[in-house]
C-alpha cells in the first residue's frame, strides 16, 4: 500500500512540474506595451531590471543593507527604460509586503524568471539612460493574473 501511494505521489509531482512548465511557456508569450515606442514586447524578449536602494546605518543597529526597489524593463527598439509602476495607494503601507496585496511582488514572483535576462542594479547606476513611467501592467492586472485593482469610492 505504501509503495502504491509513493508512486501516486511521484506521478502527481511530475504532473505538477509539467503543468508549471506549461504555465511558464504561456507566460513568456505575454506582452508588455512599451510607453516610448507603443509597441508590445514579449516577456521572453526583454530585459528586466531589478533596482536596489541602500539603507544607510542609523541608530545603534539599524540600516547598512540593500532593499529591492522598483522593477523596470529596457525597450529592445528604443533602449528606453520603462519604470513598471503599480498604484498601491489603496493598500495600507504595513500590508504591502504581503504577497496577496502587492501586485508588483506578484509580478516579480510569477514573471521575474521568465524574462530574457534579469539585471540587478543599485539605485543611481541606471540614471544614464532615458526613462518613462509605464503603468501598463497596473492597468492590465487581470490579463497578467495579478490582484485586481480596488474600486475607489
Amino acid at each position: 500500500m505504501v509503495a502504491i501511494l509513493e508512486e501516486k505521489l511521484k506521478r502527481i509531482r511530475k504532473e505538477e512540474r509539467e503543468t508549471l512548465s506549461k504555465i511558464d511557456r504561456r507566460n513568456k508569450k505575454r506582452a508588455i506595451k512599451c510607453q516610448s515606442c507603443t509597441t508590445t514586447h514579449r516577456i521572453a524578449d526583454i530585459i528586466l531590471i531589478q533596482t536596489h536602494f541602500y539603507v544607510q546605518p542609523h541608530g545603534c543597529t539599524g540600516g547598512d543593507y540593500w532593499l529591492p526597489g522598483e522593477i523596470q524593463f529596457v525597450c529592445p527598439q528604443t533602449n528606453m527604460v520603462n519604470r513598471l509602476l503599480f498604484d498601491n495607494d489603496n493598500v495600507p503601507w504595513e500590508k504591502r509586503e504581503n504577497y496577496e496585496n502587492d501586485p508588483q511582488q506578484q509580478f516579480k514572483r510569477t514573471y521575474g524568471h521568465l524574462f530574457r535576462e534579469v539585471v540587478d542594479v543599485n539605485k543611481g547606476e541606471e540614471s544614464e539612460r532615458k526613462w518613462v513611467n509605464n503603468y501598463y501592467l497596473d492597468n492590465h492586472r487581470e490579463e497578467f493574473g495579478l490582484v485586481a485593482k480596488r474600486k475607489r469610492d
